[in-house]
């Protein structure tokens, strides 16, 4: 099964990706900076938003990058079912750490 070639998702998934890339592009220079100057200046000059700075930047890369693989995955129906698992994977991991740690003991029997 194909989806079509001019596919509304997959131009809303480009038009996210590039609008989210852009700005996940200034974050990481703005957070790359604060870490560098800071043994120069003696502290971090976004102050106290460092922390949920560099959270935002975490996710808003793996958006940028799903986003972005959306184009690729979404020309056939079996490439984005799998596409989506390993994007949902990616997710469930980020949100829930020790979720890879119990499902190994699971199927490991420890």
């Amino acid at each position: 099964m194909k989806f079509k070639k001019d596919n509304a998702l997959v131009k809303i998934a480009n038009q996210l990706g590039r609008i989210i890339s852009f700005f996940t592009v200034i974050l990481w220079l703005l957070t790359l900076l604060n870490s560098a100057l800071m043994p120069m200046i003696g502290f971090h000059f976004l102050g106290d938003a460092t922390g949920i700075l560099e959270y935002i930047k975490y996710w808003a890369t793996l958006v940028a990058v799903a986003l972005s693989g959306m184009e690729f995955a979404f020309k056939r129906f079996f490439t984005a079912i799998i596409y989506l698992i390993v994007v949902a994977g990616c997710v469930i991991l980020m949100c829930f750490p020790g979720t890879f740690e119990t499902l190994a003991h699971m199927v490991i029997g420890g």
